[in-house]
């Protein structure tokens, strides 16, 4: 993937991601309705496996797009937010809690004592962690993570639990038959939660959010 240089490009990755993914799950949802009686249990799973993958794998990815956007701007510590600090600290946190080597704790502590002024090093591989099981608390994460507001998502953590339990049930091969209803309201939600997220990761970006506030 080419750097992420503006918001606009930024934008166009976030639509050109989820346009296909909704093309997709459009056609899903009109199978299903066309389906016949005998053969809707089928479909409904194959629905509920498909619209879980696209719930997981725009989060991870539109997220992945923010924090390379934001990488590549080069901001120094002290410019940005708390949670990209943190985000950007991340790996020598791991480091630390792994040895009780002081060389390695130092590292740490001199980065923040003495190097807030250097260029951030914010990851670009395996940025997003999804857990392959997106649930709310995981979402959650996620997005304190990445410094989004919660409220829009807060209401609706039993519609993502359930849709993350439909789903493993199809995928550990449980004869597992969803309802209708079910699904298209799971599948509305989950749309509206998409792009949202992807409103407010445009917003977040033309805003510069992620920069520190003085």
């Amino acid at each position: 993937m080419n750097e992420i240089r503006t918001v606009e490009e930024l934008a166009n990755y976030l639509d050109s991601d989820l346009g296909w993914r909704k093309k997709e799950l459009t056609y899903i949802v009109n199978l299903i309705k066309s389906e016949s009686e005998r053969n809707v249990d089928t479909q409904l799973r194959i629905g509920i496996a498909i619209l879980y993958a696209h719930w997981e794998g725009y989060i991870k990815n539109a997220g992945t797009f923010y924090v390379r956007y934001i990488k590549q701007l080069e901001l120094k510590y002290e410019d940005l937010g708390e949670n990209f600090i943190a985000l950007a600290l991340k790996g020598t946190f791991s480091e630390c809690l792994k040895t009780n080597k002081t060389s390695i704790h130092t590292t740490l502590v001199n980065i923040l004592v003495n190097d807030l002024s250097t260029i951030a090093d914010l990851p670009h591989h395996d940025v997003i962690n999804t857990q392959s099981n997106l649930k709310w608390g995981v979402f959650k994460e996620i997005l304190d993570t990445l410094g989004l507001e919660d409220s829009f998502y807060s209401t609706k953590g039993k519609q993502i639990n359930t849709l993350v339990d439909h789903r493993n049930d199809v995928a550990h091969g449980k004869r597992f038959y969803s309802d209708e209803i079910v699904f298209f309201n799971l599948y509305k939600e989950v749309m509206k939660m998409l792009d949202c997220f992807k409103d407010q990761i445009i917003q977040s970006a033309s805003t510069e959010t992620f920069k520190r506030n003085l």
